[in-house]
């Protein structure tokens, strides 16, 4: 009866326990992991609604979250490394990222770490690109086709919803408009 009850207080206390997040050694700084909804209860992804917040960590285990860059134009760019349009708009997100005050942070949609690094080496990117291993923050941002880009402006609100791959000269209107 003792051993059941110990086994039991055992399995009980084992799933209140998060585990510690599991960082692929040698990430280059701008691979990061685990792109996690902070918020799961926020409403239908529309313009003018609050961008859903999510967080993510760094290669030093530092997490970071979107709200970190209120007061910053933000461009969140759903990608897939099998996707020949994402690949052919990533040289104007890098050219843009860090320009004035727009931030770029490229999700990848589902795919294993370890695709993602390769694919940025090949292209230069030098902006964040974050695994979204669960999907759950490619759902909360209906981005279904690849790829998708949300406009985001310094309140964190969304200002604009873009699919399909963005021209140099598209993506610096999106950019201009936004408050």
């Amino acid at each position: 009866m003792r051993q059941l009850l110990v086994l039991l207080l055992f399995a009980l206390c084992s799933c209140a326990i998060t585990p510690a997040t599991v960082i692929p050694a040698g990430l280059p700084p701008n691979i990061n992991i685990n792109a996690t909804l902070t918020d799961s209860s926020a409403g239908v992804l529309a313009v003018g609604q609050p961008a859903p917040p999510f967080s993510w960590t760094t290669p030093t285990g530092q997490t970071v979250h979107l709200t970190d860059y209120r007061g910053k134009r933000v461009v969140i760019n759903f990608w897939a490394t099998w996707c020949e349009p994402c690949r052919a708009e990533m040289p104007t997100l890098n050219a843009l990222n860090g320009h004035d005050d727009i931030v770029v942070i490229g999700i990848n949609k589902g795919q294993d770490i370890a695709l993602i690094p390769p694919f940025a080496d090949e292209l230069g990117l030098t902006f964040p690109l974050v695994s979204d291993p669960d999907g759950d923050v490619s759902v909360a941002f209906s981005a279904r086709n690849l790829p998708t880009s949300i406009f985001v402006d310094r309140t964190g609100t969304i200002a604009a919803i873009s699919i399909g791959v963005l021209s140099e000269d598209a993506l610096t209107l999106q950019l201009e408009r936004l408050p």
